[in-house]
């Protein structure tokens, strides 16, 4: 943990996007490309905290997912303490890092939809139905794949590596930054609070597909905010964090599980042959969405206790 009395929110904001640039360099780059932008920025590290230091994943699946994290990380960073950002500098990298967020989003989303679709594959007898149903899965997921590649080779890629590249030494601050860490960083944390209890409530009086993974989105940006917070803050904030990413996760197995059923139920619309053979999936799937949901109440409640104790 940072020493309170030494910290200021500028450098810590700083450095932590700095590890969040240098995680995603080394996911979205060639190991040479990425070599040569990491160099050039080694000495121009802000401020030192607590590091997990960046690496390579070893697959390409890996790879997408700890770029699409690092990217998710730094838009949680630019929204939730927003205050603390000229909105010059910070409302064009929020533009391109969400034009990005997308590009990778798709591939990672139907590598996801295909896990989860293979290890339910078993209840098809018709071997002739599951190789057709992966081969479905694998043909969306070359032509994302191959979408993304076009993007990487636009001129406004290059200027979003760039940026990100440099971007723990080029952010540009409100004044406000410059106050003590665990004081600024805490009275931004109010509006994520807010968007969570917001999302929480409209869940709970209608829990559909799309209200919960709301629910999920915001406790995403509250785990990150909290992580960052508890740099200075210590346990308390952590505490929330470790709450929110257990709420998350579970909202995410929810989300998943939707997302199989809508592909399931759209190829069987596309071909009505296809019914019968995905009937037993399909009903697994719709089985494992429902038990997902379990639950979930209660584990926002945690997170709320969680924020109280912080807040107290």
């Amino acid at each position: 943990m940072v020493e309170e009395s030494t910290a200021t929110a500028d450098r810590v904001i700083a450095d932590v996007l700095d590890q969040f640039a240098r995680n995603f360099l080394l996911n979205d780059l060639t190991n040479e490309e990425s070599g040569k932008l990491l160099e050039a920025s080694r000495g121009e590290v802000v401020f030192q905290v607590p590091r997990r230091e960046a690496r390579r994943r070893d697959s390409a699946v890996g790879q997408i997912h700890q770029a699409r994290v690092s990217v998710r990380r730094l838009r949680s960073i630019l929204r939730t303490f927003s205050g603390l950002f000229e909105s010059k500098w910070a409302k064009p990298m929020l533009v391109e890092l969400s034009w990005y967020a997308g590009v990778l989003g798709e591939i990672r989303d139907l590598d996801v939809l295909r896990t989860g679709i293979v290890k339910s594959l078993w209840l098809i007898e018709d071997e002739p139905a599951q190789s057709d149903v992966v081969q479905r899965l694998d043909q969306d997921i070359k032509v994302a794949q191959e979408r993304g590649t076009l993007e990487r080779t636009t001129k406004r890629y290059a200027l979003l590596v760039d940026e990100i590249a440099t971007i723990g030494s080029s952010v540009v601050f409100d004044v406000d930054a410059q106050g003590p860490a665990s004081e600024v960083l805490s009275s931004q944390l109010k509006g994520a609070w807010r968007d969570v209890r917001r999302a929480a409530d409209e869940a709970r009086a209608d829990s559909t597909n799309e209200n919960l993974h709301e629910v999920r989105k915001e406790l995403k940006r509250l785990q990150c905010a909290c992580e960052v917070l508890g740099l200075v803050a210590g346990k308390p904030a952590v505490r929330v964090a470790r709450a929110a990413e257990k709420t998350q996760t579970k909202l995410g197995v929810v989300h998943d599980e939707a997302v199989a059923s809508l592909w399931l139920k759209s190829l069987t619309v596309a071909e009505p042959v296809m019914t019968e053979p995905l009937r037993e999936i399909r009903a697994f799937h719709k089985e494992a969405h429902r038990e997902a949901k379990r639950g979930w109440r209660a584990s926002i409640d945690d997170v709320e206790g969680s924020w109280d104790d912080l807040k107290g």
